[in-house]
Order: structure tokens, then C-alpha cells, then sequence
């Protein structure tokens, strides 16, 4: 019999042969038949593909995914969409997963799983300082490029975002979707996942593998599975107490006491030898009761959970992609035009806008031509000399007629003349950053000239910014808008909370303290000759962005700079002499209101600075602590707070950027109370 030939996926790649399957689709090994170097071919169900909304996501995280570069990333190479057939390109693995090391072994040493972990918490690390979460991490998702472990290099980390999307648009219709044995308590109570939620899951793989099960597993539904999840305590493995303590703090219920994916792979290679050469534990079995923790005190809503077929495995992702039923676009012979900002979606291509009608010019001779032939060629030259002096002269004329008496600047070459100008102003936000717009309008070729300068006073800021860009009023459509030097992309309502139309994201840089950074745009606009309307457009501007940054639905991380009113200073409730480094933590305080979800700062002392603190701050270099105590704390370095003696009123202040706060008033108690 003669082999199967390839099958072709695009024009550029062919598929030689299968390599497994999964609830998500078909892995390939495939050619790049380019290049001829073989990739590892994720082709997704039919129902994914054919998912608009699976596939429009994908593409608008394209660019993030492909960007992910770290040794312990299995690296996305490009993306097919054919048909019914969605194609994820990536780095080929063929030491296969640490679902089957498990399979074969049962368990792992205590340092082959540190180094396995280690290398995932890497990762994660990396992903979320890029903005991107995993949410799947699992053993399935952790492939090994080789037999041994002695090289965390070897350890790769695969499908970011990609359950992501697939559960983000079907959750509406299904209820909560995902790998129950791995979902952080978080998401079951309050629908909400953070770089902490996938720490937790880094938990439960870590727990997976030294005791050969997940902690939660056993007889029951998912929801019986989600429900220990919340409410019970983790079975204790029988480890050393330093190894469980770092599992514990990584499996806590609360996801603002869990380290971050750096500081917990730190503290887990920080482990003694004697702790991590221990043998190997044999797998163990599932118990009949678990004891509860009372998980975060908070009751949640019922969770709803499909009725699974008897076949299907609860510890496997699971994640069905169903329809959700939207209104037409257009109903049936129109065609609706969207502008930059009307576009569902960023990496939906908005080509649209229509274009201005045109005006022919009107040509008007300036002086009458003789057709009579010219006998004087003398005559000729003092013709065009007086005819050019009455021109210039007309010209000032009409100049200082419509300026009062003063003439009009020389206008730059192929540039109409500017008609109005506009300057405005916002009040210094929280955060230091003051935004200016400037417009320049030309009547002529109606279009618009925008240049807005952000600028900063204490601390270094970083973007991006909210910018409205609106038309000339509520009836027409977005404007087409040109940014001069980078194209800015559009505010992505369905990540950021934003749905305001004409909306763009500013990729500012970081712009140093005491410093400003300034972006311009032509914008095709016709705000017709009244000289008021140039005005009345900018005030509108301003206010459109301002409210929308106000807005009760924006979500936490979305242009923090610009909606950060002020921060919290959080120290743990209790403390004692007992209490050797004391951990403080910085809160954002949003326009709209506290925000505890998140942190700018989980613990001045480990030295590890949140994006959101990057970007209001400049970082950990942008913090710094002291204390009104009496003595009782000592601060080294600004940020490590020590516990020295017991006191009844002490506070910590902290200049975080352009804030200056203090914590609530507390008492540090002896050891006897």
C-alpha cells in the first residue's frame, strides 16, 4: 500500500502525518514547504473555525502570541485560516508531554518537579508582562523537548490564549468552561481570572506531579470538583514542610496572597537540596473526605454546568463552542460602511469609510489674454510684469481685508491656508500626566491637523493612552484618520470595557518624569466656516475621552495612567514582634471607584514591579516607603519593612509616582497579645 500523500493546509504548508488529538482538535507534524523545516501544526475543530468570533480573537492576539520569545515558550510561527480549517503554526517538540511522563512514572522527584514547574512559572512570568494569560495550564500543555530533565530548557510551555478564545466566546452561552481540575476558586465565585489564576493552576500542576493527582480530583461532577475548589483545603502530601509550604501559598484561596509566577519559581529553586532530593512519592490515592477551609468567605452564585456525556473525562478540557445569536450588521441589499473605530475589532480589516465627494477645482484667469499675434517682444515682458505686480498686489489686498489689516503668513508648500486654530488643555490627572491637544483647521482641503502632547511631572509614565477622535457630530461616521510617524490602533471595546465610538489606543512610550511626548494626526473632517466650530469640535474631543475613561464598565488594567485616582496602602490585619517582614501592599483606586481584584504592589520586599506599577510609576523605582511608628518598623532600602517592637498607632506612607499616601492607623501586639 503507497503512503499517504501530504494534505495541504494553505498554499505554504502540508501535512505529513498525525501526531494526537485532543478536545481542541488535531496535532500535525507538518512542512513548511519554503523553508522545508517541519512545524507542529495545530489544526482546530470545525466548530472553532467556523466560530467568527474564535477566529476574529485569534487574529487581534496574532501579533502577541507571535511575539512571545523565551526558551520555555513552544513559539506560534503563523496562523492559516482555509475554509472550515483553523491552523496554528508552531515549534515541533517531539519528547512528548508530562502527561505521559506521568502516565509512565506515576510521579516525579521533588527537584525534577521544581524544575518542571520552575520552567512553566518562567513562562508565565514572561507571558504576563506582555499582557497575555495562559489559562490552560496543565500537564497536556507542558511538552518536553527531549528524555531528560536536567535542562530547564527543555521544559516548554504551549497553547497560550488559545482555550482562552475558544472559552471567552462560548461561556455566554455554556456557563463556565475550562479544565475543572485546574480552575482557580476565583473563577468559579466571581468569573474572573488573573496572572494569579494561572500561578494557582501552576499550583496544581506542581501538586500533580509529586503526588501523581490533582488535589480536587475524585468521585463527582465538575461542579463537585469546582466546589472543593472553593470551600476545602488541599489533601497535605507527605513532603517536606518547606516544599508544602510553597505549594500551599501557591494553592491559597485568596489570589492576592499568591506570589507572582517569577517570585514563586524563585522561591521554589531557593529550596534546599535536602528537600528536594527526597524519593519519589507513590501515587496517592483519592480521599474520602476533604476538610474545609472556608474557603474566602464569600458566597457565589450558582454555577451552571453542562450535562457531560458519560465518555467524557472531567480532568480534560472540555470547551464546546456554541453560536451566540447576533443581530445583522445590515439587513438584506445594504451595506453598512465602518469606520477605524466602528470595527468590531482591531484585526478586523475597516475599509469601509466613505471617501469626501469630490470638488473640481474652478480655475479663474487673472487678466485677459490678447490672441492677437505679439510683434513687440519687449511689450510682452512688461505685460507679465504688471500683471504678476497686480496679482501680488490683489493678493495682499484680499489678506489684510480679511485679517483686520494683517497679512496672512506664507503658507507651506501644497498646503492649503489654515483657516482656525485651537488650543486645550486638561487639568493634571492623579497620576502627574497633563494632556494637551492642538488643532490646526484647513477649510480648503478640509481636513483637520491634531497634535496632542502628554506630559509628565513626578514620575516617568507609560501609555497606552485613550484618545476620542469623533466626527464633525452625532450623525455621521467615525472620520478617517492618518497618524503621522505610527499608525495607532483602535480601542479594543471588547478587552478594554470602552465602547465609545472613534476611539483609538496611544502606544506612548515611556515618557520620563518632568518630560512629554506628543502624537499628530489628519484627520478628514468638514467643520464648514464658522470659526467656532474648530473649538466646539476639541471641547467635544475632550469631553468624549474623558468620559469615557469614567465609564462603570471599563475594565481594571485598561488605560491605568489616565484612570488611576489615587492608591491604597494595605498592611495584613494581626500583626505582631512575631512578624518579622512585614508585607505591604499598594491598591489602585480607580476613578470609578476601589479596586481590591488587583494590586499595584503585592509585597515591597520581594522586588517584583506589576505592569500597572510600570506604567503609573516607572516601576519599583518610582516607590518608596517610610514609617511614622516610633521606631517600631525599619525600612531598608525604602521598600523592606521590618518589625521591630510592639505599638499602638503606626502608619506606613508611601510615594508611589505621582501619589503621595499612608496606610490606615494599626497596632503591632506583643507576644502575648
Amino acid at each position: 500500500m503507497s503512503p499517504t500523500p501530504p494534505r495541504p493546509l494553505g498554499s505554504r504548508y502540508e501535512l505529513l502525518d498525525l501526531l494526537g488529538t485532543g478536545a481542541m482538535g488535531e496535532v500535525w507534524r507538518a512542512r513548511d514547504r519554503e523553508t522545508g523545516q517541519e512545524r507542529a501544526a495545530k489544526v482546530l475543530r470545525s466548530e472553532f473555525a467556523r466560530d467568527t468570533e474564535i477566529v476574529t480573537r485569534f487574529i487581534q492576539e496574532r501579533s502577541i502570541l507571535m511575539g512571545l520569545r523565551h526558551p520555555n515558550i513552544v513559539r506560534v510561527h503563523d496562523l492559516v485560516v482555509e475554509g472550515d480549517r483553523l491552523g496554528i503554526l508552531m515549534d515541533l517538540v517531539d519528547g512528548g508531554d508530562v502527561r505521559g511522563r506521568l502516565r509512565a512514572d506515576g510521579t516525579m522527584t521533588g527537584r525534577d518537579a521544581v524544575v518542571v514547574v520552575g520552567a512553566v512559572l518562567d513562562a508565565l512570568a514572561e507571558a504576563h508582562s506582555q499582557g497575555c494569560l495562559h489559562r490552560d495550564v496543565k500537564p497536556d500543555n507542558v511538552l518536553l523537548d527531549g528524555a531528560l530533565l536536567a535542562d530547564p530548557g527543555a521544559v516548554k510551555l504551549s497553547d497560550f490564549s488559545i482555550a482562552k478564545l475558544a472559552q471567552e466566546s462560548t461561556v455566554m452561552a455554556t456557563g463556565l468552561l475550562g479544565t475543572p481540575g485546574y480552575m482557580p476558586p476565583e473563577l468559579f465565585l466571581h468569573g474572573q481570572f488573573s496572572a494569579a489564576s494561572d500561578v494557582y493552576a501552576a499550583g496544581i500542576l506542581l501538586y500533580e506531579l509529586l503526588g501523581g493527582r490533582t488535589p480536587f480530583a475524585g468521585p463527582g461532577t465538575a461542579h463537585t470538583v469546582g466546589h472543593r475548589h472553593v470551600m476545602a483545603e488541599p489533601p497535605r502530601l507527605p513532603v517536606d514542610d518547606r516544599l508544602w509550604h510553597v505549594l500551599g501559598t501557591m494553592l491559597d484561596k485568596d489570589p492576592r496572597v499568591r506570589l507572582t509566577a517569577a517570585g514563586t519559581a524563585r522561591t521554589l529553586r531557593d529550596l534546599p537540596d535536602a528537600v528536594l532530593d527526597r524519593p519519589r512519592l507513590p501515587v496517592q490515592g483519592h480521599p474520602e473526605t476533604w476538610a474545609t477551609s472556608g474557603g474566602t468567605g464569600e458566597r457565589s452564585e450558582p454555577i451552571h454546568v453542562q450535562e457531560r456525556p458519560a465518555a467524557l473525562d472531567p480532568g480534560v478540557t472540555n470547551l464546546h463552542a456554541a453560536p451566540v445569536a447576533s443581530a445583522p450588521l445590515a439587513g438584506t441589499g445594504q451595506v453598512r460602511a465602518w469606520g477605524p473605530a466602528d470595527a468590531p475589532d482591531e484585526g478586523v480589516t475597516s475599509v469601509g469609510r466613505a471617501a469626501p465627494e469630490h470638488q473640481a477645482p474652478v480655475l479663474t484667469p487673472g487678466a485677459a489674454v490678447d490672441a492677437t499675434p505679439v510683434r513687440r517682444p519687449w511689450l510682452v515682458w512688461l505685460t507679465v510684469a504688471v500683471v504678476l505686480l497686480g496679482l501680488i498686489s490683489g493678493g495682499v489686498a484680499f489678506a489684510q481685508s480679511r485679517d483686520g489689516g494683517a497679512a496672512a503668513p506664507p503658507e507651506a508648500p501644497g498646503k492649503g491656508a489654515v483657516a482656525t486654530t485651537a488650543v486645550q488643555a486638561d487639568d493634571a490627572r492623579p497620576s502627574g500626566l497633563t494632556v494637551t491637544r492642538e488643532v490646526a483647521f484647513d477649510p480648503a482641503s478640509r481636513t483637520l491637523r491634531l497634535t496632542v502632547r502628554y506630559a509628565t511631572q513626578k514620575a516617568a509614565l507609560t501609555g497606552p493612552f485613550l484618545e476620542v477622535v469623533p466626527a464633525a457630530d452625532d450623525t455621521q461616521q467615525c472620520p478617517a484618520v492618518d497618524w503621522q510617524g505610527a499608525p495607532q490602533p483602535s480601542n479594543i471595546g471588547r478587552t478594554t470595557g470602552i465602547l465609545t465610538a472613534c476611539a483609538y489606543a496611544i502606544q506612548a512610550p515611556t515618557i520620563p518624569a518632568q518630560s512629554s511626548w506628543e502624537v499628530t494626526a489628519v484627520v478628514d473632517l468638514d467643520l464648514g466656516d464658522d470659526p467656532e466650530a474648530v473649538s466646539t469640535w476639541l471641547e467635544r474631543a475632550a469631553g468624549l475621552t474623558a468620559e469615557a475613561l469614567g465609564g462603570a464598565s471599563v475594565q481594571p488594567s485598561a488605560y491605568p495612567v489616565q484612570r488611576l485616582a489615587d492608591v491604597r496602602v494595605d498592611v495584613p490585619a494581626g500583626v505582631t514582634v512575631r512578624t518579622r517582614n512585614l508585607r505591604v501592599v499598594l491598591r489602585p483606586v480607580w476613578v470609578s471607584g476601589p479596586d481590591d481584584s488587583i494590586t499595584l504592589l503585592y509585597d515591597s520586599s520581594t522586588g517584583q514591579s506589576s505592569g500597572l506599577l510600570d506604567q503609573v510609576a516607572g516601576g519599583l523605582e518610582g516607590v518608596s516607603l517610610d514609617e511614622s511608628c516610633g521606631g517600631a518598623l525599619s525600612i531598608s532600602r525604602q521598600r523592606a519593612v521590618s518589625v521591630l517592637r510592639p505599638t499602638e498607632d503606626c502608619r506606613i506612607g508611601a510615594d508611589v509616582g505621582n501619589f503621595d499616601v499612608e496606610s490606615s492607623p494599626f497596632t503591632i501586639s506583643s507576644l502575648g497579645g
